[in-house]
């Protein structure tokens, strides 16, 4: 079984986090575990790793990639949830945490091996499902079926900055008997939007805004940041890795806000960004941002 997503970031986020061996520990995205497993090796036999994700095959395959960890540690505890219901998810735990990590948006391992939930617009026959909990019910299927033309364009709009929401959506609309697949809405795109230089596939915003409403992904990011920031131990540090605007727009304010309520300290003057040579050699690291606040 080989591991496929490569951590971004994974030294200064691990240094962010300034772990103690002794000390309580969160990824509230587990992911292939990337990050988890460093801090693990950091920890004593007193420290204590919880690590959730929404999605089980990123569980199962933890699970398996890191039996032998897991049979030899038992501090490191793996739950099924979203990280906005981290308090939830803590009511076995009577200790506050030292550092709580978030890893944001999907991971390669969701791309490559999506398991027929057609999360990469290269998959082309993958169903249109993009949910990263299979629990939910309502696929990006059920959107495109289900909401106006005029909704879809705010959608393509604002989740996904796409400048050509309107056309998309009306020929979506206009086309959907015929959208059941991955391919089916890629060609659809390709045929519409007007010709472009940029080497990019046109598909990625529209899919970018079906899968962030499909699992609420912005506003499940907001609440996660204030659950968590108040369960932090005095002096306890939130990291947090974006990828897009929208969701580094939300870590920035928020971490703002605290700074300037004199509840929190940026702990960066703004943030922390790939190396050219981590970018090179993980092209997808390129638009990551890491930001960091320290609890007061």
């Amino acid at each position: 079984m080989n591991k496929i997503h490569i951590p971004v970031l994974l030294n200064e986020t691990i240094d962010s986090l300034n772990i103690t061996p002794d000390g309580f520990y969160i990824d509230c995205t587990l992911g292939d575990g990337g990050h988890s497993i460093e801090i693990l090796n950091k920890l004593s036999e007193k420290g204590l790793l919880f690590s959730f994700d929404c999605d089980q095959n990123a569980i199962d395959f933890v699970k398996e990639y890191y039996k032998k960890e897991l049979s030899q540690k038992k501090n490191w505890v793996i739950k099924k949830g979203n990280f906005k219901d981290i308090q939830t998810l803590l009511k076995d735990s009577d200790r506050e945490p030292n550092g709580i990590l978030m890893d944001l948006g999907i991971s390669s391992r969701q791309i490559e091996e999506s398991n027929q939930r057609g999360f990469s617009y290269i998959e082309e026959n993958e169903p249109l499902d993009m949910r990263m909990d299979t629990n939910l019910n309502v696929t990006a299927k059920d959107l495109l079926n289900a909401l106006s033309e005029k909704e879809l364009a705010l959608i393509f709009r604002k989740y996904g900055e796409e400048r050509y929401s309107n056309l998309i959506a009306k020929h979506i609309k206009k086309n959907i008997s015929n959208i059941n697949t991955v391919g089916d809405l890629t060609r659809l795109i390709y045929k519409v939007m007007p010709a472009v230089s940029s080497n990019k596939n046109p598909s990625r915003r529209v899919f970018q805004a079906l899968r962030i409403v499909v699992n609420d992904e912005l506003n499940s990011l907001e609440i996660a940041l204030d659950k968590s920031f108040e369960i932090l131990q005095k002096d306890g540090r939130l990291s947090v890795i974006s990828f897009h605007s929208l969701e580094d727009r939300i870590v920035k304010n928020y971490i703002l806000e605290k700074q300037g309520s004199g509840k929190g300290e940026m702990l960066f003057n703004s943030h922390i960004a790939p190396t050219d040579d981590e970018k090179k050699h993980n092209p997808r690291s390129a638009s990551a941002k890491l930001r960091t606040i320290v609890k007061k």
